[in-house]
């Protein structure tokens, strides 16, 4: 009897971890512990080409690098969570020409990784993700794209096929001749050892050869890997210049067709003038509407493709599988008859294998490189239009997506990022593609995607809720259930675990609508507990329908049990109403299981509003925060939080607690206008709105009591903080700002001696903006109102002078204005002791500091002289009165007079 290995496992691929949405089968990651690739043929016109894996996991591991016929040392590497290790491929791995090489590439950890291969060299490159074995499948279409290129070599169409384990028997029908001596359309079947490679070559197009594992003689089909693309292409119209037909690689894994879907969105590639796509069916009778348009069946192909242009968003739909590839063509092509070039076009030949709307994820990290000319970097995202709003871009809500306006209910962006690696997420299941454009430059590929059989798969279904799942919690009695196309009459159940294998004979199938077709359900009789581990179970059937690989299959389902947390927590913090509170989470779980934390702040008053953490925001430190909002009651809230542990969240469990949070006081203090430095003392009174408690205030130039003096702190603002705390524990602050205006700086100037009837500007000074000025008196002033006015004054005067800011803020300094008059001199005197006229008076010169006074005889001899003139002369010289006569006098006033000189007569 024949036998089939059917692999239903799921898978996620991007460069990290994912979830997925929608039904999928087993395990939920394109992480995995083993991948198999090749070093496929590339165009080496002036260098050889280089192969780089990137490698990373959600956590750090370590792993090795092989090639199967170890002509080259293992590659040992380490991995850091949510880093990319970058591993150079050996150079012994290239495969140059077409046939059969012990050449497979090797790749395990010993934790999940994923893996993210690329080929270039100079400005040509391609790259891939790679799926792990776990995942892969039989049967497969080669998809790739007319063969042209600017290459100074021969180029050629490639498919490669890897085998994963010894005698692994492959049938190929080639859709074109293939370099060697297989023909187009004739069937040849291969045999490989585990890590063997075949490399078949063309020089046309080989897109719709078909590529299938068949049955061995054990009666097994074993798992291959496929992988499509070009050693060098160009994409769009023939141009004869190099420069202007630009080409590069194309190197992509294929999917098996068992994981194809019907609903596909398109998003044309960022900044390119137009995009080129291909759908392929692997039935001609397959129909297929493109934006609302059914498309005529004489439509497809012989190579079984549709190709259209595209620079706008695109619904593609089929009612059979299909398989959807979007094209970046060569640089500088456009949409004309012509060919005409755009030198402000970037990019070169890419092909990206699409996601199906059936299959998509809701988180991945994934890697923007900047290598070989790399200059924009870009992802297409997908996503239902009501959960856009919950998308983020490295942990940042991102807003730019555009709603599709074919009625689809999704929509879509076109995001610029930085080389590096990135984090995307959101509450519900996107598609994505990540890819960059440089000068003849480009890279692309699929972000994400689920692979998974849609009509043959195993679930566990929890009989209290009739939910099927594909993992599962310790504890609860699960029923297995079988998912087929067809009807069977014997069920050979094998769980792995040593135990007799259970046969079920002539099982009942429910029949099960699913997209129009009728699938059927087998129960296993008896429900199973389980505790926390990994299973994988065989289903082992016969198939009506006798292919390729013979009539009896086996279908395995690997799912993990996890345990329930055992959820707890406590709060702490300021428990007054208005502040921050922690809840610090004492969950006991698995390690790594906790996927999900939902937490409600006041769950028995709002059920509907809780806060959501997944495994990208769970806090590191287990402290969540929340402030309830303002009140001067106390009030009661219930405070619940749930854990969700396991593969796909479904081990929940809760705890809550009950936490009184205190009426807070709100405080207030009565505020003060500006004031001057020079202002008194300014009591401040504060309002506690009736609560009780002790209030003190801080900042500068206030005491504790609330004495604000502005002669402490100067001028400036101040910020003033009042802080009470109430009886209950509950405090309150208010800040508020108190400003001090400088006083003016004056200076009137010093003392000044005026002489009678001359003027003089007064040489007051001041700093300060805005500054009014007032003189007084105003008596022998041009102007009182102006910093330096002009006085003529005529007496001894004091003159003040006051100065205000525009705060109102004065100063005042005064000057005196000593007035010298003229001297008055008598041109005679009797010096007979009568008591008249005895003395020679010249009034006012006292008033002249340091004059002098010199009298001389007609023989010119001094008879007198003085410095000041506080005593008048009598008239005497060496004791004696002179005698009657005229005498002669200098008088010199100084301080500004001119000497005086003339004579005076002595009578007696």
């Amino acid at each position: 009897m024949n036998k089939v290995k059917v692999f239903v496992s799921v898978i996620s691929i991007f460069l990290v971890c994912c979830s997925y949405f929608g039904f999928a089968q087993g395990n939920s990651s394109n992480q995995g512990k083993e991948f198999w690739t090749a070093y496929m043929s590339h165009v080496e016109d002036n260098r050889e080409s280089t192969m780089i894996l990137y490698i990373t996991g959600d956590e750090n591991t370590t792993g090795k690098v092989e090639i199967a016929d170890e002509s080259a040392a293992d590659i040992l590497f380490t991995v850091t969570a949510r880093q990319v290790t970058q591993v150079k491929v050996s150079r012994a791995a290239y495969l140059r020409d077409a046939g059969q090489y012990l050449k497979g590439l090797h790749i395990t950890a010993a934790k999940n990784i994923a893996v993210y291969a690329h080929i270039y060299s100079q400005s040509v490159s391609g790259a891939t993700l790679l799926l792990p074995v776990a995942v892969l499948g039989k049967n497969y279409y080669s998809i790739n794209f007319t063969q042209q290129s600017n290459a100074q070599k021969p180029t050629y169409s490639v498919f490669m096929v890897v085998a994963t384990e010894d005698n692994t028997i492959v049938e190929i029908t080639p859709s074109q001749n293939l370099t060697g001596d297989h023909p187009a359309g004739e069937p040849f079947q291969i045999t490989l050892r585990k890590g063997e490679v075949y490399q078949g070559m063309s020089a046309n197009d080989l897109t719709n050869t078909q590529i299938k594992s068949i049955s061995t003689a054990d009666g097994v089909c074993k798992k291959i890997a496929v992988f499509s693309g070009s050693t060098k292409i160009a994409i769009g119209c023939y141009s004869p210049e190099a420069d202007q037909f630009t080409s590069d690689n194309l190197f992509q894994q294929v999917y098996p067709t068992s994981s194809w879907g019907k609903n596909y969105l398109t998003v044309p590639l960022k900044n390119r003038n137009y995009d080129i796509f291909r759908i392929f069916v692997s039935d001609l009778d397959t129909k297929i509407t493109i934006n609302g348009n059914i498309l005529p069946q004489s439509s497809i192909l012989n190579n079984h493709v549709y190709q259209f242009t595209s620079s706008q968003v695109n619904s593609i739909t089929a009612d059979k599988p299909i398989q959807v590839v979007q094209y970046a063509v060569s640089q500088g092509k456009t949409l004309n008859s012509a060919c005409v070039f755009d030198d402000d076009d970037l990019g070169d030949p890419e092909m990206i294998y699409l996601n199906p709307l059936e299959q998509t994820l809701n988180h991945v990290t994934l890697y923007s490189p900047s290598a070989n000319a790399i200059t924009n970097n870009y992802i297409n995202v997908v996503i239902k239009a009501d959960k856009a709003a919950t998308f983020k871009l490295d942990g940042v809500p991102y807003t730019g997506f555009v709603v599709m306006q074919n009625g689809s209910g999704y929509a879509y962006a076109q995001i610029a990022v930085n080389s590096g690696t990135h984090y995307i997420s959101a509450d519900d299941g996107f598609t994505a593609i990540a890819y960059g454009f440089g000068p003849n430059e480009s890279y692309g590929y699929l972000a994400g995607t689920n692979l998974k059989n849609l009509n043959e798969y195993i679930t566990i279904t929890n009989p209290a809720t009739n939910t099927s799942q594909l993992n599962g919690c310790s504890g609860i009695p699960y029923k297995l259930q079988l998912v087929l196309s067809y009807q069977i009459n014997q069920i050979k159940w094998n769980f792995n675990d040593g135990s007799p294998i259970q046969i079920l004979n002539n099982p009942v199938g429910v029949p099960v609508q699913k997209d129009g077709k009728t699938l059927y359900r087998y129960d296993y009789p008896e429900d199973k507990l389980y505790t926390q581990g990994s299973y994988n179970y065989t289903a082992t059937v016969f198939n009506p329908v006798a292919d390729e690989c013979g009539s009896t299959k086996d279908i395995d389902f690997n799912f993990t049990i996890t345990d329930f947390p055992k959820t707890e927590f406590e709060l702490g913090g300021n428990l007054c109403s208005a502040n921050q509170i922690t809840l610090h989470d004492k969950t006991s779980a698995p390690p790594g299981s906790v996927g999900k934390i939902k937490i409600w702040w006041d769950f028995a008053n709002n059920p509907d509003n809780f806060e959501v953490f997944n495994s990208s925001t769970i806090a590191a430190d287990n402290n969540y925060y929340h402030t309830y909002p303002y009140s001067p009651a106390s009030a009661s809230y219930t405070v619940k939080m749930i854990v969700y542990t396991g593969e796909d969240e479904l081990c929940d469990n809760g705890y809550e607690k009950t936490v009184i949070i205190q009426g807070s006081p709100m405080v207030s203090v009565n505020t003060i206008n500006d004031i001057c430095q020079d202002a008194a003392p300014v009591q401040l009174v504060a309002d506690n709105k009736g609560f009780a408690g002790t209030g003190s205030y801080s900042g500068t130039g206030i005491n504790a009591m609330g004495l604000f003096n502005p002669a402490v702190s100067g001028p400036g603002t101040f910020t003033i903080t009042y802080h009470f705390i109430a009886t209950n524990g509950c405090d309150a602050f208010t800040n508020f700002d108190i400003t001090v205006n400088p006083l003016p700086i004056i200076d009137a100037g010093k003392d000044l001696i005026l002489l009678e009837g001359e003027s003089l500007i007064l040489p007051a000074k001041a700093i300060g903006d805005n500054l009014t000025y007032q003189w007084e008196p105003v008596k022998g002033l041009d102007n009182p109102d102006v910093l330096n006015p002009v006085t003529t004054t005529t007496e001894d005067t004091y003159y003040k002078l006051t100065i205000t800011t525009a705060f109102g803020c004065v100063a005042q300094d005064e000057l005196f204005i000593k007035v010298l008059k003229k001297p008055v001199i008598v041109n005679a005197f009797t010096p007979n002791g009568d008591g008249i006229n005895d003395t020679w008076t010249i009034k006012y010169l006292e008033t002249y500091p340091g004059n002098t006074v010199d009298v001389f005889n007609r023989q010119g001899e001094k008879v007198y002289s003085s410095v000041g003139y506080a005593e008048p002369w009598d008239g005497r010289y060496r004791g004696s009165i002179l005698p009657t006569g005229t005498y002669y006098y200098i008088i010199n006033p100084k301080n500004g007079r001119k000497v005086i000189a003339g004579n005076v007569t002595i009578i007696k």
